[in-house]
């Protein structure tokens, strides 16, 4: 197989037989490329753990198997280089994942490309996940996709609250994507694939290991636009999403909580130390996917650019290209405005284009 490896074919490869975030492997793929990296690990001599398992790999029918297990889901393997991979990920540099295993019939790029982050502890108030709920609804309305780890808590309440809002949401999950976890969360992730999707960087079949969802936590990071933080102990997981976010410049959200809450603790401390932007109502985090208002030409506006195209005009000879429907009052005013946004500028009896 290694004479003929696609690079798709090499990157399930080094997917199955490394681990998620390891920039010791980043770092071999961004030199060489992962066909070559594979060749390399084959050829070498290396007592390295991801050399060991390439060359276990390499001859079996693991890759197949893979590929088949991400179809049965009716999954795909996303790699850089698709048209569907997302173009913010190359801000992670070494530690962007070698590949995605993707669940779901949106397109990943396009859905992350108006995205907002949700995390929190796994042991949330009540509050916590209103606050989550109400924000996530609120991304739906205005066509922001939900991010979140698909856990209990803040995670769980941001799905459910894009999905009640009927918007789209997207779970990193720490685990294959064709493993339930939490198993109770079974049929939420269902829900989540129908109008959204679910994304791993760990193969099909892999479970939930500890460090696991450290490494998932920046690829939430790097997938968004910017990251809310509802509630965080000092020593939270959650955290780890957000020094990602500010390592690579998003902004991070903070969501204050009752000053005796150990939950709001490392909000609060992130507020007060590391730059989180406070987030004071529901809407806040919304500001950054606001959209520049594009103003409105009228048709006046467009008759006047074309008349003046040529050269000055007097306001006579613009009213004369206006057309016989033109209003001398309509023109008149047009041109005031446009004169003060810098448009159009006045000398003597001539109008200039600006």
């Amino acid at each position: 197989m290694a004479s003929s490896l696609t690079e798709t074919a090499a990157r399930v490869i080094i997917s199955l037989a490394g681990e998620p975030g390891d920039e010791k492997v980043g770092s071999t793929v961004a030199e060489f490329g992962a066909i070559e990296s594979v060749q390399r690990w084959l050829q070498e001599d290396s007592k390295l753990a991801i050399a060991k398992a390439i060359k276990r790999i390499v001859d079996t029918h693991e890759v197949e198997k893979a590929l088949a297990s991400i179809k049965a889901v009716s999954g795909r393997f996303v790699i850089p280089g698709d048209a569907e991979w997302p173009a913010q990920l190359g801000d992670l540099d070494i530690a962007a994942p070698i590949g995605l295993w993707v669940c779901g019939s949106e397109d990943l790029s396009a859905a992350t490309s108006r995205s907002l982050a949700i995390v929190g502890a796994r042991a949330s108030t009540a509050y916590g996940e209103r606050i989550a709920s109400e924000l996530a609804s609120a991304c739906a309305q205005t066509d922001v996709t939900v991010i979140s780890g698909g856990a209990y808590g803040i995670d769980a309440a941001a799905h459910r609250g894009a999905l009640a809002g009927h918007g789209k949401t997207i779970a990193v999950l720490a685990c294959g994507v064709d493993v339930a976890y939490p198993a109770a969360h079974q049929s939420l992730l269902a829900r989540v694939q129908e109008s959204g999707l679910v994304v791993s960087e760990a193969p099909p079949g892999a479970g939930p290991h500890k460090h696991r969802f450290l490494t998932r936590n920046r690829l939430i990071a790097g997938l968004s636009q910017s990251t809310v933080v509802v509630e965080a102990a000092l020593r939270s997981g959650a955290l780890s999403t957000t020094n990602w976010a500010l390592v690579l410049g998003r902004r991070v959200w903070g969501v204050p909580g009752p000053l005796t809450s150990a939950t709001s603790a490392g909000v609060h401390l992130g507020i007060k130390e590391a730059g989180f932007t406070i987030m004071q109502d529901i809407k806040d985090p919304l500001v950054d996917f606001a959209q520049p208002v594009q103003r409105q030409i009228s048709v006046s506006e467009i008759e006047i650019h074309h008349a003046l195209s040529t050269g000055p005009r007097t306001t006579a000879q613009i009213m004369a290209m206006c057309g016989s429907q033109a209003d001398i009052h309509d023109v008149l005013g047009t041109l005031a405005m446009m004169e003060m946004r810098g448009d159009v500028r006045h000398m003597g009896d001539l109008w200039f284009e600006a």
